[in-house]
């Protein structure tokens, strides 16, 4: 009889378990029923548009079909390419500035001010560009830049700085810099909200114990605080990717693209084919391109540089 209990399994209470289980079986249905209409929404929104535009990229306007003959005219098209060199030119100066900027704005206000009103203070004026309808930051743009009435050349000027008015928006280069300097201004406010919210993340004991050990400032960024901001550098990162190859009204309203295509970026190059030449089969092709491209961009960007925390 001894013999029979010792070899029978110990008892296991799976009660609990299979009430939990249920539980969250529960709750997980319950979010899944609260997010349903907003990701429906979202989903129709997102959806409807793409079925348009993929097949009005494979039909003429009087609804043959075509095949991928948009997307062949669409590629061979050499105003294409200069537009994608000149968005591609717009990200390598935006990008790594807006980085930069607001990474060091971010990391000065949180080891310099530590009173709380004054942080708050700083947080709405960073959020005030981000809210200013970009029509009216190419507006107050325009009147910087433009020749004539400038101002900047105006107060250049009254500073003797210089004897005759710089084209600002007539030099290629320095157009394409004065479109960029827009998108900086307008912009680095959003990474240095983002990196200054990672930067809240930090626990204070690892800063504490790594300057009790004598870190510098650099190093304490690079092995501590750099660990929680990666995740939000490819936030950074692809959200403003997509904003770069979107940006339109201060670019069309400072330069309209010119001087010649210099700062015809890929937006405008759309716009101008579908409402211009009224190209509508090889403007859907080029949306497709662009949406797709951009899509294995982003899964190349989550390849290097990974969301999970090491």
């Amino acid at each position: 009889m001894s013999r029979l209990v010792a070899e029978l399994p110990a008892p296991t209470d799976e009660r609990p378990v299979r009430v939990g289980r249920r539980r969250r079986g529960r709750q997980e249905r319950l979010a899944y029923l609260i997010l349903l209409p907003a990701l429906g929404t979202v989903f129709v929104i997102v959806t409807i548009p793409f079925i348009v535009v993929l097949i009005q990229s494979v039909t003429a306007d009087d609804g043959s079909f075509l095949g991928l003959r948009n997307f062949t005219r669409a590629l061979a098209n050499p105003l294409f390419y200069e537009a994608l060199r000149a968005t591609g030119v717009y990200a390598l100066i935006v990008l790594p500035s807006e980085i930069v900027l607001g990474l060091g704005f971010a990391l000065l206000v949180h080891r310099t001010v530590r009173r709380a009103g004054l942080r708050a203070t700083l947080y709405v004026l960073a959020v005030l560009p981000l809210v200013v309808p970009p029509v009216a930051i190419g507006v107050v743009a325009r009147l910087i830049y433009a020749p004539g009435y400038g101002v900047l050349n105006i107060i250049l000027e009254r500073l003797g700085l210089i004897h005759q008015e710089i084209q600002w928006l007539s030099n290629p280069t320095l157009a394409m810099l004065s479109v960029a300097s827009v998108d900086v201004w307008q912009w680095t406010p959003f990474v240095y909200l983002v990196l200054f919210a990672g930067l809240q993340t930090v626990p204070r004991e690892s800063v504490e114990a790594a300057q009790v050990d004598g870190a510098g400032w650099w190093t304490q960024f690079r092995y501590i605080e750099l660990f929680y901001l990666r995740p939000l550098f490819l936030l950074i990162l692809f959200f403003r990717l997509a904003d770069v190859l979107r940006v339109f009204d201060h670019v069309y309203i400072l330069t309209g693209g010119g001087p010649g295509t210099t700062t015809q970026l890929l937006s405008l190059y759309l716009y101008r084919t579908e409402f211009k030449f009224f190209d509508t089969g090889q403007a859907a092709a080029l949306a497709v391109v662009v949406l797709v491209s951009i899509s294995i961009l982003y899964s190349l960007i989550t390849r290097v540089l990974p969301l999970e925390r090491a």
